[in-house]
């Protein structure tokens, strides 16, 4: 279980819906506010962003080099000031969902901590970033922390890392494919990750869609983090793995719905007793009998309704005797027999 914001994340708890909004709303804050409104009335429990500080973040010649000097020149246009921060941060406080971001790099939890974060959300290419994990955790905030692109092996050592240092903690598991294909998900890997680790374990789901979500929610995901858009026809390079509103209450009801039917325990409820009254079965003559003779395999059957003596008691009724004369097709009651 981690806890933040007065908000408790984990296996008995209703999944937590994480919108991500990311930078699919480019540098346009008042679109940012949108997709915050939206992702609201559409039910999500938080509203996730990125923290970038390019300068901090990346070394534009190795970048330059690689021939993703682009990528370095958006994360400018992307990145966010401090007041572009604490005023996305009140527009969700102001429509009761939680704010969260992605920091790359120890300038950008900087930055989160001047606005008042109540948790950190850890991006799969941070898992091995040991320096930027120990920072975060310093903060004592929970920490979310995905593990997409990297192996079991991988995972544990990041976990031995945060048991020293983060104060909680949880992982999601993700495949860092967009689109990753339904068939490339291995969900039976968040109960396995949660029972070897202890902590809960939500999903990072990059299909397009809200199936898997769906399925992995039922596997145990105590989070799931989706990609939101208010439009897909937005540009954008992440606007092809995102959900619009619609699907964003669908999954919303589905995470409802999936804590509503998690309890484990078999107990027969109101509805079904009228329904088991006529649909269970009972002891009944097969021809007909006469007072005083005794009942034998063949002058008995079940049929419904349950109403007389259960059939399950039918081979306690064979050998019993009648005190009265029954038509085939009787139902047997307690008081017909000796």
């Amino acid at each position: 279980m981690i806890e933040f914001n007065n908000e408790r994340i984990g296996s008995d708890q209703r999944p937590y819906i994480v919108a991500e909004a990311g930078v699919n709303f480019r540098d346009d804050i008042e679109l940012g506010k949108a997709f915050v409104e939206e992702a609201a009335a559409a039910g999500a429990d938080a509203v996730k962003f990125q923290t970038h500080v390019p300068v901090a973040e990346m070394v534009e010649s190795e970048m330059d080099d690689l021939g993703m000097s682009d990528l370095y020149d958006r994360m400018g246009v992307y990145e966010l000031s401090l007041e572009e921060h604490r005023e996305l941060k009140r527009h969700c406080e102001e429509h009761d969902v939680t704010f969260l971001s992605t920091p790359f790099s120890p300038a950008a939890v900087e930055r989160l901590e001047e606005v008042g974060v109540g948790a950190y959300k850890v991006g799969s290419g941070e898992l091995t970033n040991h320096h930027l994990l120990r920072t975060i955790a310093e903060t004592g905030k929970p920490m979310i922390v995905s593990t997409g692109m990297h192996d079991m092996e991988t995972v544990r050592e990041t976990a031995a890392l945060l048991n020293e240092h983060a104060s909680e903690f949880m992982f999601l598991y993700c495949v860092s494919e967009y689109p990753t294909e339904p068939s490339d998900f291995n969900l039976g890997l968040i109960e396995r990750m949660g029972a070897e680790f202890d902590v809960p374990v939500g999903f990072s789901d990059h299909s397009t869609g809200v199936e898997a979500a769906a399925i992995a929610m039922a596997r145990g995901a105590a989070l799931v983090e989706k990609h939101f858009t208010i439009d897909r026809r937005l540009p954008g390079g992440d606007q092809e793995v995102s959900i619009e509103p619609e699907e964003l209450e669908k999954l919303a009801e589905y995470a409802t719905l999936c804590h509503e039917t998690m309890a484990d325990e078999k107990e027969v409820r109101d509805d079904e007793s009228a329904i088991a009254e006529w649909a269970r079965h009972s002891v009944v003559t097969a021809n007909d009998v006469t007072a005083g003779e005794t009942l034998t395999t063949e002058k008995l059957t079940t049929k419904r309704p349950g109403t007389g003596i259960p059939a399950t008691e039918f081979e306690n009724v064979v050998g019993s005797v009648v005190t009265r004369d029954m038509k085939a097709d009787t139902t047997v009651r307690e008081t017909d027999l000796e």
